[in-house]
């Protein structure tokens, strides 16, 4: 009796795969190896990648574990630059110098 057309299944199994050579690719995907033994020692499998370097003293992120420090800005520098601008934005640069001394003033106190 005839067999109904497409209704073979299709192969799944890769006949011509390197097992050996397939395994041992998954193991070490899988686990690397810490070359670092006392890492490997302290290391907590129940625990996230975080939690087990934040208690060996270690950071995740650097960025996140230095502090950054905002730059503080001077208040005479900000007065300087806008009585310098004022001084371009009216009269084209001619009544710069007074402010301008007059900003140096200002900064000499801080």
């Amino acid at each position: 009796m005839p067999k109904a057309k497409g209704k073979t299944r299709k192969q799944k199994f890769g006949y011509n795969v390197n097992r050996k050579r397939l395994n041992r690719n998954a193991r070490r995907k899988a686990a690397p190896r810490i070359e670092c033994s006392h890492i490997r020692h302290a290391w907590d499998r129940t625990k996230s990648v975080r939690q087990n370097l934040a208690e060996m003293g270690l950071a995740m992120d650097p960025n996140k574990a230095v502090p950054f420090r905002k730059r503080k800005v001077l208040p005479c520098l900000l007065v300087s630059q806008t009585l310098f601008s004022a001084g371009e934005a009216y009269g084209g640069g001619h009544g710069g110098e007074a402010q301008r001394a007059c900003a140096e003033a200002l900064c000499a106190k801080w």
